[in-house]
């Protein structure tokens, strides 16, 4: 339930910016921007996982159905080809790899469109939640905490929206091409080429990851210092400086001050639970296509088409790049909402 009183900090605004299906789901959890997180359990957390591996595994399946019956059918069609000549083999060696090609393609850029819609909604959704709850948090007497908080993690996400946009999406569905046009000619060590990309981007996340976390956690800990002393600073002089009503007036500004952490804590708990919700599914999918890829790469090399493999191996590669994107935003949302929740207590 909303109360009006919090539109003033814009909760209202900041439900909105949720999408619908993320909307349904915290609702049906009773989570809101007023509270409601506590209530969730590892019970709950596990049915949620549970649920959407259910309803998202259906198209990694299929992809693995239809590049195993590639494999099967191209390793009887090399049987022939052998006994036809090495011409032949080379023919089916070559239509095998790129039917795989198309296929996988045809099948990840649907999840790789979903990343992509993921990463714009939880984008959009931070740059609504940072103002939010930093501007609470300043109402709280974290002031410099506030201020820290909302230019680190405002830079952080534009930062990796941007990537995002421009360099690991467009990485991502050139991987399999790149390695397509490799298995033509297999001297060309393309499929290297690939896994280089995929190295790149992840190593490029997790730096980004650490410089910002590591700004934010260490620069966290000083403002949050400072902030709470300045608060007793505060309490202090108004209980001394006041006659008589003093005491009741540092009282007063201690039950305010408790009463805007619980309003943080509350908007704390909904972003995350929303950044959850929008980006879980997509990392699940990608967990699922990644797994079937794997297995359809251990097939494939039971039966010797390293063309093939090397395809399969390529779309491992995209799916690697996807949730080392997706898991950054996870975890940078979820970490950062952590940092300044636990040093801005009060």
């Amino acid at each position: 339930m909303r109360f009006p009183c919090f539109a003033e900090f814009g909760t209202d605004e900041l439900y909105d910016m949720i999408p619908d299906e993320t909307r349904e789901t915290l609702d049906g959890s009773g989570i809101t921007p007023t509270g409601g997180a506590e209530k969730i359990s590892l019970y709950g957390i596990l049915s949620y996982i549970g649920e959407q591996v259910v309803g998202n595994i259906g198209k990694p399946l299929r992809m693995f159905g239809t590049v195993t019956a590639v494999i099967l059918l191209a390793s009887l069609l090399s049987g022939f080809g052998n006994a036809a000549g090495n011409s032949m083999s080379g023919i089916f060696s070559l239509v095998s790899s790129a039917s795989a090609a198309v296929i996988i393609s045809l099948y990840l850029s649907d999840i790789i469109g979903t990343a992509r819609t993921a990463f714009g909604a939880a984008s959009d959704f931070m740059l609504s939640y940072i103002p939010i709850i930093a501007g609470v948090t300043a109402v709280g007497g974290h002031q410099a905490s506030a201020a820290l908080f909302s230019s680190v993690t405002l830079t952080a996400i534009q930062i990796l929206a941007r990537l995002t946009s421009a360099v690991i999406i467009p990485l991502t569905s050139c991987i399999i091409g790149i390695t397509a046009a490799g298995s033509v000619n297999s001297d060309l060590n393309l499929d290297r080429l690939g896994e280089g990309l995929k190295k790149f981007v992840i190593w490029g996340l997790g730096l980004i990851m650490t410089l910002f976390l590591g700004i934010l956690s260490i620069q966290s800990i000083i403002t949050a210092s400072a902030d709470n002393a300045a608060m007793k600073t505060l309490k202090f002089a108004v209980s001394s400086a006041v006659p008589i009503v003093g005491g009741a007036v540092s009282e007063a500004i201690s039950t305010v001050s408790g009463s805007i952490a619980l309003l943080k804590t509350g908007i704390g708990g909904f972003g995350i639970a929303a950044g959850a919700v929008m980006l879980i599914p997509p990392v699940i999918t990608a967990l699922c296509y990644k797994f079937f890829l794997f297995a359809a790469g251990v097939v494939s090399d039971l039966f010797g088409c390293n063309e093939t493999g090397r395809i399969i191996r390529s779309g491992e590669n995209a799916m690697s790049v996807i949730l080392a994107a997706l898991s950054c935003f996870f975890l940078f949302i979820t970490v950062s909402s952590a940092i300044l929740l636990a040093f801005c207590k009060s």
